[in-house]
């Protein structure tokens, strides 16, 4: 009986022993991380806790940033991240990465979690810090503590000074001594109140429309580029920005309607981007095509289009318009595509021309002049339909009969005629597609958020 008992005895002092340890670890990381969120503020950095997760995965909530001050004659590098004052939010500070030095001096700031940039520029003058170091997860208590969160706040400290405790046994099994027990206290407020008093700054961000972060979708907030912003107020059956870097297969849907594209054929992505205040790059075309959705859908009766495109080309070419099929050929054999956008080789755009039809507009003008162009065409039930360059109306009339089917929205290359399916040659932006009419006072708003 006496070995069974031993053994117990021996077992029981291993988990102890185990248990210890585990609590003197736990204090040696919080010390560590306490002190390092403090100290630098000594040498005169600042300490911010971080209160969103618009910097996920590289930051989360609760993570304190220590961040040098800048001087007025720093050099603002793009790329690095930085503390700044909210441009968008009186009183409010911002932890978020320069994306880009705009032409007038002011820089572009997004969230690493965030689909789209920040609304507002940012001025120079308003840059706080660059943030240096990162000491993860020690400012969550402080983070509880302003939000409210009183009960996570409460289970913490409890726990806390149990470790604490449990950290100064002995691992004899000889209990602390009063002076022991004064220090567990002390040392629990201490490693409280120094990241409390070091992490005085609190910094977050606001979430763009569409915020993607580890896994996570939200769905909140409304500091999207203007243009992006403009869109998505007149609820797009999809919004493609077409900001994907080069070697990706998917075209992301920012409207929440979750309609992701696919880019097919000879497609680059990365090209210079045509709105001067909403950065993003284009695609550039020279026979490839962006399926827009994965599913079948119904064809509308009444919808819109509206895209960005640039090119110097002399050739007939598609913009965008509605087919039966993802392929890249017409089939004589039972094919449907119409809702067909297209550009002349004069330059001049047409709607109306696409198989067994051709009762079509055509603008008076070309726009194969290398600039960039805002394009949309609008068509209700009646086949009454206008199309609006650069904002303004320069074509209306009736079009062609529409079928009644179901199939893909398609950008770049599809179907105009018999066994023809021209291909676009130059740069395309900002793909939205409505299944409704979008009014001229809206298109109008659309070109004045560019």
């Amino acid at each position: 009986m006496s070995d069974v008992h031993d053994d117990d005895a021996a077992g029981s002092g291993w988990i102890r022993l185990l248990v210890v340890l585990a609590c003197r670890a736990y204090r040696a990381v919080l010390l560590v991380l306490a002190a390092t969120a403090v100290l630098p503020v000594v040498a005169g950095w600042g300490s911010y806790v971080v209160s969103s997760d618009s910097m996920r995965p590289s930051i989360a909530v609760g993570d304190v940033v220590l961040a040098l001050h800048t001087p007025a004659d720093h050099r603002v590098r793009v790329g690095r991240v930085y503390v700044f004052d909210d441009p968008a939010r009186e009183g409010r500070l911002l932890v978020h990465r320069i994306v880009e030095r705009r032409d007038d001096g002011d820089f572009t700031t997004a969230g690493d979690a965030n689909d789209v940039t920040d609304l507002a520029p940012l001025a120079s003058s308003g840059i706080r810090a660059q943030a240096v170091l990162l000491a993860p997860s020690v400012g969550l208590p402080v983070h509880w503590a302003r939000s409210g969160a009183w009960g996570r706040l409460g289970v913490w400290l409890a726990l806390s000074c149990a470790a604490f405790a449990i950290a100064t046994t002995r691992v004899d099994g000889e209990r602390p001594s009063r002076r022991g027990r004064r220090r567990v206290a002390g040392a629990t407020a201490v490693a409280v109140v120094a990241v409390a008093a070091g992490t005085s700054g609190a910094a977050g961000a606001s979430f763009t429309a569409r915020t993607v972060s580890s896994g996570w979708t939200w769905t909140a907030g409304a500091w999207v580029q203007p243009y992006v912003g403009a869109v998505l107020a007149d609820q797009p059956y999809g919004l493609w920005l077409l900001d994907e870097p080069a070697g990706r297969q998917y075209a992301t849907d920012r409207s929440g309607n979750n309609r992701t594209g696919e880019y097919l054929g000879s497609l680059t992505a990365g090209a210079a981007g045509g709105l001067p205040r909403n950065p993003g790059t284009s695609v550039r075309t020279t026979g490839g095509r962006v399926v827009l959705g994965t599913q079948e859908v119904a064809a509308p009766s009444a919808y819109s289009i509206e895209l960005w495109f640039r090119t110097t080309a002399t050739t007939r070419s598609y913009l965008a318009g509605f087919e039966d099929d993802r392929d890249a050929g017409y089939s004589l054999l039972g094919s449907d595509a119409d809702r067909s956008v297209t550009m002349e080789p004069t330059g001049r755009l047409t709607f109306g021309s696409w198989p067994w039809q051709s009762t079509s507009l055509t603008t008076p003008r070309a726009y194969n002049d290398g600039a960039w162009h805002h394009l949309v065409v609008t068509s209700t039930t009646a086949r009454a339909t206008t199309i609006y360059v650069d904002g303004t109306a320069v074509a209306t009339g009736t079009t062609s009969a529409v079928g009644s089917y179901t199939g893909f929205w398609r950008v770049g290359q599809g179907s105009i005629g018999w066994l023809n399916t021209p291909a676009f040659t130059g740069d395309l932006d900002n793909v939205a597609i409505y299944h409704s009419p979008l009014p001229a006072a809206r298109v109008a708003a659309h070109w004045a958020a560019r």
